[in-house]
């Protein structure tokens, strides 16, 4: 803010008039209503120190001055910033200078008594009205200006009259100046201060979210990490509304690393996290690296079929990339992946803990077999075995109890009827 003449600059005052101007504008029509009131009331002194002006002074005040005043008080809403101050510093001038010019034309000596209604209406505009500073500085030049030439134009006055008006003139316009230059900045300053400080908590607020986001989110992949999967099974995990969580663990993946080096396993790791951020529901699904070569998917709001869907696409995403890994060891060229999913049905709820007990045992069941498949565990059920290793064909469906250790081969298909959950898993 410049200390002389308050000026904001650009960005502030358009800020300033952002956050005050329509307070300022409710504030000037209020005042310009009071003031018309006034304005018109000194028709009487006229009428009492200056009949022969009456009909003059009537004409000016009531005829012209009031709709004026009536129109601005109407449209200062309804205006821009810098155009309001204008238009009210405009009328202003009008309304200080009827007082001015009645005492010109007048030659009766007790016009000099009414002479008073011009410093009343500067104190008005200046401090009622609380013009910014420029424009105040502005109307009492050129009011003050205007009166000093109607004093000299006053040959009939007594020179120690005119004067003691003159004085009082100058003494008038350096108080309403150095009033108004304090009001005005006394309220730029706590606006600046209040400002300041609505910054100061933004910035730490968005410092806050800033630290927030990096402290959920993992450095390698730009998933979300372990904390941020935690917070999200907390929200989540006892609302009964369907609720899955995917284990996924990329099969032998030290020996990926043995064998093309930690860098090429860094790279190995993101383009499988994109893979898996591509093939789910965007913001409706929370993916979190769990660790290692271990990734998550928290899926809210789902139902057997969605999550069906999302591990076909999954398996076929991975497999798309075909990430060469000739050490796995067991003929397979690619990089696989197996997955554990533990399911919640709508209607029912589990506990963080529970979720991920059973989301871990199914993905230990998935590696048990042989890796590169899925298991899929409704909690409440039976577990079911889905070794689809290549993709498109089912290979071998198996009911298991739940929490089992591994068979060392599969058993023949049961005859017993899927429940209708469990089917839609399967296909």
């Amino acid at each position: 803010m410049s200390p002389y003449l308050l000026r904001f600059s650009r960005p502030v005052s358009a800020r300033y008039e952002i956050d005050t101007g329509r307070e300022r504008a409710l504030h000037l029509r209020r005042t310009i209503l009071i003031g018309l009131v006034f304005h018109n009331a000194y028709n009487l002194t006229t009428a009492l120190l200056m009949p022969g002006m009456l009909p003059l002074a009537i004409g000016l005040r009531l005829f012209l001055v009031t709709p004026l005043g009536l129109l601005l008080a109407w449209s200062v809403t309804r205006m821009p910033g810098p155009r309001r101050e204008r238009m009210v510093t405009a009328t202003m001038l009008l309304v200080t200078a009827v007082p001015i010019l009645l005492f010109s034309l007048e030659r009766e000596a007790m016009s000099a008594i009414c002479y008073i209604e011009y410093p009343l209406m500067m104190v008005f505009a200046t401090m009622m009205l609380v013009l910014r500073f420029p424009h105040a500085l502005l109307l009492t030049g050129l009011s003050a200006a205007a009166s000093f030439a109607s004093i000299a134009l006053r040959t009939d006055l007594a020179p120690e009259l005119a004067l003691c008006l003159a004085f009082q003139t100058l003494a008038g316009a350096f108080f309403v100046l150095y009033g108004n230059h304090q009001i005005e900045g006394v309220r730029r300053r706590a606006y600046l201060v209040s400002l300041r400080e609505i910054l100061r908590s933004a910035g730490l607020e968005q410092d806050r979210r800033v630290l927030t986001v990096l402290s959920e989110t993992d450095a390698l992949t730009g998933l979300a990490n372990r904390r941020a999967l935690d917070a999200a099974l907390a929200r989540t995990a006892r609302q009964a509304r369907g609720t899955a969580l995917l284990m996924i663990d990329v099969d032998h993946f030290k020996r990926f690393n043995d064998a093309y080096g930690h860098p090429a396993g860094d790279a190995c790791l993101r383009r499988i996290a994109e893979a898996i951020a591509g093939e789910t529901r965007g913001g409706r699904d929370c993916v979190a690296r769990y660790g290692g070569e271990e990734f998550s998917v928290l899926m809210r709001g789902c139902d057997a079929r969605s999550v069906a869907r999302v591990v076909r696409r999954l398996r076929a995403g991975i497999a798309g990339l075909q990430i060469p890994h000739v050490a796995r060891g067991d003929g397979h060229p690619f990089v696989t992946v197996s997955i554990g999913v533990a399911v919640v049905p709508a209607g029912r709820t589990t506990s963080p803990a529970e979720l991920l007990a059973e989301a871990d045992a199914a993905l230990y069941e998935a590696k048990g077999l042989g890796r590169n498949c899925q298991v899929v565990r409704v909690i409440g059920d039976a577990a079911v075995i889905l070794d689809d290793r290549r993709l498109g064909r089912l290979g071998a469906m198996r009911r298991k109890p739940a929490r089992t250790s591994p068979p060392a081969a599969l058993a023949p298909p049961a005859p017993a009827r899927l429940s209708e959950t469990n089917a839609v898993l399967a296909r």
